[in-house]
Parts: structure tokens; sequence; C-alpha cells
């Protein structure tokens, strides 16, 4: 009986340790799973969602008024929904809907239309005028450039004028054409054989290998204002870096095309972008390039920086606020309360962010007010964080987002120490957007070579945009000055200068 008793009790423990190894087997199979649902809803959403993080201010449980600053408050207008039974209200015109006003500065065509009846005895009371946009589509025209020829007295020589600075010497193409060319490709993401076809329909032919050497030969002359501008963007005390793949023909590669990388460096207070091609996305490029760079470094959370930098004695490593929402955002479907918790504390300093920017505070100023109104945001995510790190599997989303922001979290709230830092990366993130749009429409660069000089063009381009000039006004002026411009003006005529120093 006793002998039954124990194989009973042996039975049972035998039964309760495979029934607790099957269950541990299958809360693990339903967390992967649960991993693999959070995985696929995320790439639908990239796919067929909304791209928008912005959330809505009604969301934040009535939060936003520890930020109402009296006169900057901004007023919106109240869309109404209600419909009368009788008859349907007529709907308010949206603001800034209005019909489009046209530049004062634009030429004007006048033409007189007269009634068709005759005017005989009538009195002229008033005009009625109606402006319509006109365009005519761009030409091409030819330059002649004649110099007399003059035999100096007593057989002393000729006497010639002297032709102006040519980008490609002796060549066809004028500076306006290369500049053109080069607009084209890296502001409007149009690549060579589209732009080829193009001007063939406005008469002109122009072999792709021929276009191909005028871009090089306007770099080549672009390489002198390059260098000077990677010389004054690494010796500034901010800037904020990024990276972004780009692919390169490559016969010496298994499959004929290499995965290359543009790296990225913004100097936010000058307004100036630098890209750096590289074959790699290895710690060299970023090594090599901010060798001698002193002051903030404000990155995606890498590790390469991490690894180079996280404990550097004259480089102060931040991170982008940005990143760490994003995490958030893809975690509310794992913990909606929690999760929408973060979104609607980040979206105060957010919010921060943009009324500042309404009421044009200078950086002492944003230095005041963050430190006052968002000093204590962060320090209750940060206090958050901390209790919440070990209540989540490290694999789901929740616990991706802590284990992501809280040993990011003294990079993340150091933008509080200094009005001219960024909250977040996306000003050099804007940036990488032409190339985004490049690589689309060209696919990849045709050598290491032209991925080089994609990099330089594309910094003088985002620079351009980013102190709002004109690309191809500025391209086209550097390109006629630039061989007789003396070396130590050459400062002059970078996109955050050429306004103040360009000829009127």
């Amino acid at each position: 009986m006793e002998n039954k008793e124990e194989d009973y009790k042996k039975l049972y423990e035998e039964t309760l340790l495979v029934l607790s190894e099957k269950e541990e087997i299958l809360s693990e199979k339903n967390d992967i799973i649960a991993d693999l649902g959070f995985e696929l809803d995320k790439l639908r959403r990239y796919i067929f969602g909304f791209k928008s993080e912005k959330r809505n201010s009604s969301s934040a449980d009535g939060q936003m008024g520890l930020f109402e600053l009296g006169t900057t408050q901004s007023v919106q207008e109240e869309l109404s929904c209600s419909v009368q039974q009788q008859k349907p209200a007529p709907k308010k015109r949206a603001k800034g809907t209005g019909r489009m006003s046209l530049p004062e500065e634009l030429a004007r065509e006048e033409i007189i239309i007269e009634p068709c009846e005759s005017t005989a005895g009538c009195t002229k009371i008033g005009e009625e005028v109606t402006e319509v946009l006109e365009i005519e589509p761009a030409f091409f025209y030819v330059k002649r450039y004649v110099r007399p020829k003059y035999a100096r007295p007593n057989g002393e020589g000729i006497l010639i004028g002297t032709l102006p600075d040519r980008v490609i010497e002796k060549g066809i193409p004028s500076e306006s054409v290369i500049a053109q060319l080069t607009v084209d490709k890296y502001v409007y993401g149009m690549p060579l054989h589209r732009q080829i076809d193009k001007y063939s329909k406005m008469g002109v032919r122009i072999p792709a290998s021929s276009a191909s050497d005028w871009l090089m030969g306007g770099w080549e002359q672009l390489k002198p204002l390059w260098e000077l501008l990677r010389l004054i963007v690494f010796s500034q005390k901010y800037l904020q870096a990024d990276e972004t793949p780009i692919k390169v023909l490559d016969r010496d590669h298994k499959n004929g095309i290499h995965q290359g990388y543009m790296w990225l460096y913004h100097a936010p207070v000058d307004r100036l972008v630098l890209f750096d091609y590289r074959k790699g996305r290895d710690s060299s490029g970023p090594k090599e390039m901010l060798a001698g760079f002193r002051g903030i470094l404000q990155t995606d959370g890498y590790t390469v920086y991490d690894s180079l930098y996280g404990n550097h004695p004259d480089i102060l490593l931040t991170f982008c606020m940005a990143h760490a929402r994003r995490y958030f955002v893809n975690a509310v479907k794992d913990d909606e309360k929690q999760a929408n918790y973060v979104l609607d504390e980040m979206q105060l300093l957010y919010a921060l962010e943009q009324k500042m920017r309404d009421r044009e505070l200078d950086w002492e100023q944003r230095t005041e007010e963050r430190k006052e109104h968002a000093r204590p945001v962060l320090d209750r995510l940060e206090n958050w964080l901390k209790e919440h790190q070990e209540r989540y599997r490290p694999q789901s989303p929740m616990g991706k987002a802590i284990d992501y922001t809280l040993p990011r979290w003294a990079g993340l709230s150091a933008y509080v120490l200094h009005g001219q830092m960024e909250i977040d990366n996306n000003l050099i993130e804007n940036a990488v957007r032409p190339l985004a749009i490049g690589r689309k429409n060209f696919l990849f660069a045709g050598s290491h070579q032209a991925a080089q000089m994609a990099a330089g063009m594309y910094s003088f381009m985002a620079s351009c945009k980013k102190n709002k000039i004109n690309e191809f006004a500025w391209l086209k002026d550097v390109f006629e000055r630039i061989q007789s411009h003396k070396q130590k003006d050459l400062y002059q005529l970078l996109p955050s200068n050429w306004e103040i120093y360009r000829p009127k």
C-alpha cells in the first residue's frame, strides 16, 4: 500500500514537472508569436500606414496648460460638425485655402479686352482685372564671344581681349549649363539620361559621356571650396551626425554593386551641411573626419559613435529624442496606457520647442525656458523609465523602448543645457531627403569617384537650402568667379556667406 502511494506521489510530481515544462514552452511560443505580430504590425504601418508621429494635443490630459504663456498662445478655429435637419450649413473656408496671390516681382503683360459691341457714347466707370500665371519653357541659346585682334605698332605683338574664366576650358557648355545639370540631378533628383532626353526635345543633343564629363569638371572646380567647408564644419562646437546607404557600381565586387555610405555632418548654428562618402559603415569614416573635433556631437544612437566618443574627454555625445519616441510609438499596441503616457510627456517637450520657435526666442531665452519647463518633464520621464525597466520582457516592444532610452537618457536630456542645441536630429535627416529621392531615381552612383562627387554636390545643395538661397544662382555665380577669387577670400563663396559678399 505504501509503495502504491509513493508511486502515485512520484507520478504526480513527474506530471507537474511535465506540465510546468510544457507551460514554459507554450509561454515562450506565445512570446515569439506576440513579437512576430508586433513586427508584422510595424511593417504594415511602415508600408501602408500614416508616417507622421505627431500626436493630438487633446490626448495630453490637459497637461498642455503648463506651457500657456499668455500672448504667445496660438488660437485655432474649431470646425463645427453639426448638421441642420432642414438645410446643411455652408462650410467655412479653411484658413489659407483662398486664391493664391501672385508675386509682385513677376513681370506683367497687360492685355486689354474691349467689349464686342461699340462703346461710342459710353462712359468708363472702372475695370475688372484678372491675373493668370503664365510660363515660357526654358530654351537654349548660343553666346558668342567676339574678340577683335589688333597688331601692335612696330611689330610688338598682337592685342586681344581675355575670355572670362571657364569651368571647362575651350569646352562647349557655359557655367549656367553645368549649374543646371547639377541642380536638376542633386536637388530635383533627375538622372542624367532624363535630362538628356529633355534637352534633346529642346533642340540640343548632348552625349551621355559629355554630360557626365561636364558634371565632373564642375566638381573639380568646387573641390577647394568643399575642403574649406569641411574645415569650417569641424571647427564648430556643436554638430549633428547621421549616415545613409548608397549603391555604387563596382566591377571588382562579386555582384557588381557595392554598398557604400554617405556620412552627414550638420552645423545647425552656421547652417552648413557636409556629406562624406565612405565605402563602409565602420568607425573609420567618423574617426577620421572628427579627429580634431571638440564639442557636442548629436547622433541617432548608432553604436559606432558610442564606441568612439562615449567616454571622450573633449566630446559630449548627445542623442535624438525623435528616435527614442519612435520606439514608444511602435510599443503602443504592447501596452497602450504606459506607452501613451511616455508619448504624452514627450509631446510636452515638443510643444515647448514649437512655442519657442513661434516666439523667435534667442538661445539664451531658450536655455532658460527649457530649464524651467522641460527639466521637470525630463525628470518625470527618467523616474518612470527606472521604475518600469524590469517590468517588460527585453524582446517586447516596451522592453526594447526602455532598453534603448534609459541608457542614453543623459544624452537625450542634455539639450536643455544650451539653447542652440536641438531636441532631435530632424534637421540633419531633412538634409538626407534629396539623396533619398535621387536614390530612387538614379538607383546608384556610377563609380566610387562619382559617389565622392555626389557627396560634394549634395553638401553644397543642402547648405544652400539651409540658408534659403537659390541653388542655381549660387552655383552659376561660384562657377564664374571661383578661379579668379583670392584664396584668402574663398570663404565668401560658401552658401552661408554668399548673400553678404556676392556682387550686387
